[in-house]
């Protein structure tokens, strides 16, 4: 593949990791390379030591700490790529918000599929920053305020509508207080203080988190 081919598929595509490989020899349908799961709400990821490269095709996976607080420390999205175990051993699992369809490959065969691609190099660092992007972002969140977090959390898993986010059942108190990393009598405090400044309403018995300012560009 030349800089042409390069150049032509970055404009389309956001993450160049994605139609490489699609024009690979690896294909989805090669249970000896990639697995394709689909996992319901809350289900568990289970994976084995080995090094994996997880696709996130549709929804949204949580990434916790495995230990007895099981702090979420990253929520990827669609078109998402994480390596698991590949450059070093991950104390993380992964738990399934919604319904969640994910590709997941063998990650010593990706590599050495990739690595004759005279833009291997390039794409690696590239992806390693979008997986260093979330840990930093997830950081960053965890300076700001309680109420801040939970705002940025609450809009981060739910849907656009009109006049706001419309907040899934799914993000309940237990769920924001492991992604924000406070208790889950302070999550529901925060969300308490919401409705009383009618910054969250209800529409049809559905929770909705009005758009503020900086949501409406203004």
């Amino acid at each position: 593949m030349d800089f042409l081919e390069i150049h032509s598929l970055l404009l389309r595509e956001p993450n160049l990791l994605l139609p490489l490989l699609d024009l690979s020899n690896i294909k989805k349908n090669n249970s000896n390379f990639c697995q394709v799961k689909v996992l319901k709400n809350h289900q568990n990821l289970a994976l084995t030591d080995s090094g994996k490269l997880i696709h996130v095709v549709k929804g949204q996976l949580l990434q916790q700490i495995n230990n007895s607080k099981q702090n979420v420390n990253a929520i990827w999205v669609e078109n998402d790529f994480i390596f698991h175990n590949v450059f070093q051993p991950n104390p993380y699992e992964y738990v399934a918000f919604g319904r969640v369809e994910l590709a997941i490959y063998d990650a010593s065969a990706v590599l050495q599929e990739l690595s004759g691609q005279p833009f291997f190099p390039d794409l690696l660092i590239d992806t390693l920053k979008r997986q260093e992007s979330q840990f930093y972002r997830y950081s960053l969140m965890l300076t700001k305020s309680v109420q801040e977090r939970v705002l940025e959390i609450t809009k981060l898993l739910s849907k656009r509508d009109e006049v706001g986010y419309r907040i899934p059942k799914m993000v309940n108190y237990l769920l924001l207080s492991k992604c924000c990393q406070i208790s889950p009598h302070t999550a529901k405090k925060v969300m308490q203080e919401l409705e009383q400044a009618n910054k969250i309403i209800y529409k049809k018995g559905e929770p909705i988190l009005i758009y503020d300012a900086e949501d409406l560009g203004l």
